[in-house]
């Protein structure tokens, strides 16, 4: 888990050019970047463009006097509304192409795929991409300390994507794991608080200024859950 204190620090860092920081914050956000395009232009055929548009967000970003230095540059602003924005920007741009493309025997397909596509339909389907590499990271945390920890936090983690992945009631789990459902129910409660605290951790990592924004996100990832 060797990556900068903030999302801030990692990004001044790639905007000066290091590699290091230019990789690890292609490889942080590239998924989610790429996952809310294809799910804004599924169905249609500006969906076989979300590499090249995914590449893009990536070039406006760290190109000499792009987006993420100027974002760098900022005295306050959220992480998550800089690349919402970058995100936003790109597609529309690509959107723009596919309609000066009217003469193309294709054009008309790409824009009835997507009508009414607008940017708050990008912005929720962008806020749900966020949401769930969020919690990604956080059970990647997670993961990582049980196994420093022993045998008991591995199985925690594994409990975890039992009941929340694979949708398994508690009383299943225990069966299958032959092991009595009371203390399975204390070891998830358990499991349960290590994740909250890899979660406030991620979170903390794009908030590191603003303790209430941190509670309200973590407020909102676990009603997504």
């Amino acid at each position: 888990m060797d990556e900068p204190e903030t999302c801030w620090v990692l990004l001044g860092e790639a905007a000066e050019g290091q590699d290091t920081a230019c990789n690890r914050f292609s490889d942080l956000y590239a998924p989610m970047v790429r996952a809310t395009l294809r799910a804004r232009w599924r169905g249609g055929v500006l969906v076989s463009e979300v590499d090249d548009a995914t590449q893009e967000v990536f070039v406006e970003c760290l190109k000499e006097g792009g987006a993420l230095r100027r974002a760098a540059d900022a005295e306050a602003q959220s992480f998550r509304a800089f690349l919402f924005g970058v995100v936003r920007n790109v597609a529309r741009r690509f959107e723009e192409r596919a309609q000066r493309r009217r003469d193309a025997p294709v054009t008309r397909h790409v824009l009835e795929a997507n009508a009414g596509a607008d940017d708050e339909t990008l912005a929720n389907i962008f806020d749900r991409q966020w949401v769930m590499a969020l919690v990604e990271r956080a059970r990647e945390r997670m993961a990582e300390r049980a196994k420093h920890a022993g045998t008991d936090a591995v199985r925690r983690v594994e409990l975890l994507h039992l009941r929340f992945v694979e949708d398994l009631p508690i009383r299943t789990i225990a069966k299958r794991w032959n092991v009595d459902p009371t203390r399975l129910h204390r070891d998830y409660a358990r499991a349960r608080q290590e994740f909250e605290r890899a979660l406030r951790e991620v979170i903390l990592y794009h908030h590191p200024d603003a303790p209430h924004a941190v509670e309200r996100e973590l407020r909102e990832v676990f009603a997504e859950l």
